[in-house]
């Protein structure tokens, strides 16, 4: 005959694999709940627009028609990509980052030498801001002495370049 102490242990080893088999049905069973759950319950999608070659503002538009969010602009211009890509699959409300070309760069011209409001007309037409330092001077009356940042410098539209003009000789009215 068995000892009680061996079908104590039996009974013990009985027990626990039935507890395993039973938390292994439920776990089972509440991990395909969960898996069917996400799949028929998908979050709504959308696809990325492809906005390359477009303002920000008509990007951004384009994006939120789609159900997605402006995130980060980088660089002015017109978009040339976007991140997550274009034609990409990704949750409605979420936030795509925009990459555009930086913006175009003028060279500084030389005019020195060249009249005041030649001076101006040339800079104002490459975009830039112009600051006039007028400076007494043995020299022609209102002719550009000097130019900073130097020419040849490379600037962004909408940066400032001074200036240096020749108001005639010291001390005459």
């Amino acid at each position: 005959m068995r000892s009680a102490q061996a079908q104590k242990t039996s009974s013990k080893v009985l027990r626990n694999i039935l507890n395993f088999t039973v938390f292994l049905f439920i776990g089972s069973f509440l991990g395909a709940l969960a898996f069917f759950i996400f799949f028929w319950i998908r979050p709504a999608q959308t696809v990325v627009p492809n906005v390359a070659g477009t303002s920000v503002e008509q990007a951004r538009k384009m994006l939120e028609n789609a159900g997605l969010k402006v995130g980060q602009v980088h660089g002015e211009g017109t978009v040339q990509f976007t991140v997550p890509q274009a034609q990409s699959k990704v949750r409605k409300g979420r936030t795509v980052n925009l990459f555009c070309e930086e913006p175009r760069k003028f060279v500084v011209p030389n005019l020195v030498g060249v009249p005041r409001e030649t001076a101006e007309t040339i800079l104002r037409g490459m975009g830039f801001k112009v600051r006039i330092v007028q400076m007494p001077f043995k020299g022609v009356d209102g002719r550009v002495m000097g130019i900073h940042p130097p020419p040849g410098s490379e600037l962004k539209k909408g940066e400032e370049v001074s200036i240096l003009i020749d108001v005639g000789e010291p001390g005459r009215d």
